[in-house]
């Protein structure tokens, strides 16, 4: 799962492309309130190549709609959030009741917040660099309105691996 601000800036395919895999790809989720994501960008034009589903709110124009539906996108609608955000807890429901009972997010620092912010979050498998980019990097996580440290959600280490020069640090969301 990937929001639309990923899917335009970075123009994935969200496929599988090891060798002997490549049948093997996931689902493929945008969360896309407004449908803003190209047609032009891979996930959309090459939608019919792998199972595609954007997550939008409910009432998006319908003209809109079926041009996405047209290049293979299934659009599923869910309500909004007082803020007129996707309701993200909805989504994942959708998505249970679509068979999926697990989901892989690789978005940017939006959609973790908003997933944070949701209390949405089981595990984090976390990869980092030996490099420092401070406040000239992205954020992993956008700010989700703590007022407190108290109120940051906790996690537990479960592993803490080398993967080449990088390390990758798993965690579970404590009770």
């Amino acid at each position: 799962m990937i929001g639309s601000n990923t899917a335009i800036v970075d123009d994935p395919l969200l496929t599988c492309r090891l060798n002997g895999l490549e049948d093997r790809s996931p689902v493929r989720i945008v969360v896309d309130g407004r449908l803003r994501v190209p047609l032009t960008h891979r996930v959309v034009a090459k939608a019919a190549s792998a199972a595609t589903w954007f997550i939008v709110r409910e009432g998006i124009d319908g003209t809109r709609r079926r041009v996405f539906a047209d290049c293979g996108v299934e659009v599923i609608e869910v309500p909004s959030t007082p803020t007129g955000e996707v309701d993200l807890a909805q989504a994942l429901l959708e998505l249970g009741h679509r068979g999926l009972t697990r989901v892989l997010v690789e978005g940017g620092g939006a959609l973790a917040a908003a997933l944070m912010a949701a209390d949405l979050v089981d595990r984090i498998a976390w990869f980092r660099a030996p490099r420092v980019l401070g406040g000239d990097g992205r954020a992993a996580v956008a700010s989700f309105g703590l007022q407190s440290l108290a109120e940051a959600p906790r996690f537990e280490r479960l592993s803490l691996e080398p993967v080449g020069d990088d390390v990758l640090e798993t965690l579970r969301r404590q009770a």
